[in-house]
């Protein structure tokens, strides 16, 4: 495991895409700009999580945040060893991907691909169209998750509001029961102070 590097890669949440290079032994993860890895979301923790490099890989450990820590699914109760390509989600809305960076594979690769000479073009038929070569959708796992997400917030909001309509149907039904079968109830503080 000594000859890789690791990094965090933001899947969802603030900034997907962003990279975080492990350097350091001890890696604080939270929303604090003083930590080395800042997830600027209100579901995270000030600290919430710290990464610890062992000789046996790095161990991810939850700090008692209030939305917890989970790896591949799997709420986060005692300290744990990343793999590489493990999901690690803080709260709801943030995901990222422990990656493993080989730094001789890549050398490798990449010295392999100066030294090959490029091929020959084939010869085409005159009455053949070329083919048609569409980019594979990259963006398309994130654009899919974010209406799930945006659905998640949405629903709360949703909620308050029909609660406050219950509420308000609650009170008015109560008023024009009081008005209706009891109204020396209903209005005798209006009669004690003299609006009535």
């Amino acid at each position: 495991m000594t000859s890789s590097s690791f990094r965090l890669i933001v899947r969802t949440g603030p900034a997907p895409g962003t990279v975080f290079d492990l350097t350091k032994d001890v890696t604080m993860i939270g929303r604090d700009v003083t930590n080395e890895v800042v997830l600027g979301d209100a579901e995270v923790s000030r600290q919430h999580a710290r990464l610890t490099r062992t000789p046996g890989g790095f161990v991810l450990e939850d700090l008692g945040s209030t939305n917890g820590t989970f790896v591949n699914g799997e709420r986060l109760v005692a300290p744990r060893v990343l793999n590489p390509g493990d999901l690690v989600a803080f709260g709801e809305n943030v995901t990222l991907t422990f990656d493993a960076v080989a730094p001789e594979a890549a050398s490798t690769v990449a010295s392999a691909a100066a030294k090959a000479e490029p091929a020959p073009p084939p010869a085409k038929a005159a009455d053949a169209p070329a083919p048609k070569v569409s980019p594979a959708p990259q963006a398309a796992p994130a654009a899919a998750a974010t209406p799930a997400v945006e659905k998640r917030r949405r629903s709360p909001w949703l909620l308050a509001g029909i609660g406050c309509f219950v509420l308000v149907l609650a009170c008015g039904g109560f008023l024009w029961f009081m008005d209706a079968f009891y109204p020396e109830i209903l209005y005798a503080p209006l009669r004690i102070f003299g609006f009535y």
